[in-house]
């Protein structure tokens, strides 16, 4: 496969990971490639890839029809090098003997796995993320118990919410959905909303990783405000008119990975 097709590739596969659909003419409007070679390109991906499927003007993704182990692998490969340099930046503000909250998702288990060295404290709600710590010797670390979504390994619900109340942290590590100076931390589903919200109660400074992809970006469910936030640690990629408007904005945005 020449260098030109597998950077297409890559750009829609991203985009059907995230969005679950592409047609035709977003490709062409979003990334300038020719209609001829996108068409092309969407049979490679739907006789290649597990879950996507060839329609009419385009290609969906149905995670229905996939494994689930799959799914997990796939949402840690988006923007793998951007979550690598969000979690360097956030591992350089823990300290020895710190108390952290980590949340889910594949940006915090980046930072997790770049604890291995530090005696810390650490209570996670992710069961990826438990297993990781569970490696490292010189962690204390804990899972928070409850319900399990099935696929992405997270942990939720009431009881998740209860068990929370039960820890006071240094730092809380945030991951989110999207983000948006006028709606703040919005999230796709109802499960780990409330969870969110506790992580940002039951710690003294909260640090929001979040890659470029996810700005200016609303979702169905409210977690809170930008106010709640100490910090928003982000990758180079972010765009620097929008960097800009979050700090004019009064946010404090780190952009990581700038001389990367």
């Amino acid at each position: 496969m020449s260098d030109k097709r597998s950077d297409r590739m890559r750009n829609i596969l991203h985009y059907l990971w995230q969005h679950k659909k592409m047609e035709t003419r977003q490709a062409v409007e979003l990334f300038g490639y020719s209609e001829a070679s996108i068409r092309r390109d969407f049979q490679i991906i739907a006789d290649g890839y597990p879950g996507m499927i060839r329609c009419h003007g385009g290609v969906v993704f149905d995670e229905s029809t996939v494994d689930q182990e799959y799914i997990f692998d796939v949402k840690q490969s988006i923007q793998r090098v951007a979550k690598q340099d969000i979690a360097a930046v956030a591992r350089s503000m823990i300290s020895a003997n710190d108390c952290i909250l980590l949340d889910s998702g594949s940006t915090c288990l980046a930072l997790a796995k770049l604890l291995s060295d530090i005696p810390a404290k650490v209570i996670t709600t992710d069961v990826k993320i438990a297993n990781q710590l569970g490696c490292f010797n010189q962690l204390e670390s804990y899972i928070v118990g409850g319900m399990i979504r099935s696929g992405y390994f997270t942990v939720g619900e009431s009881l998740a919410v209860d068990m929370l109340k039960l820890f006071s942290a240094d730092k809380a590590f945030m991951s989110c959905d999207s983000l948006s100076l006028e709606s703040g931390i919005t999230n796709a589903t109802m499960f780990e909303v409330g969870v969110k919200k506790m992580l940002i109660q039951r710690a003294r400074q909260v640090i929001l990783l979040a890659d470029h992809s996810k700005f200016d970006q609303i979702k169905s469910h409210s977690v809170a405000t930008l106010l709640s936030i100490s910090c928003i640690i982000t990758d180079a990629l972010l765009a620097e008119e929008t960097f800009q408007r979050y700090r004019q904005a009064g946010i404090n945005i780190i952009r990581a990975g700038e001389n990367a």
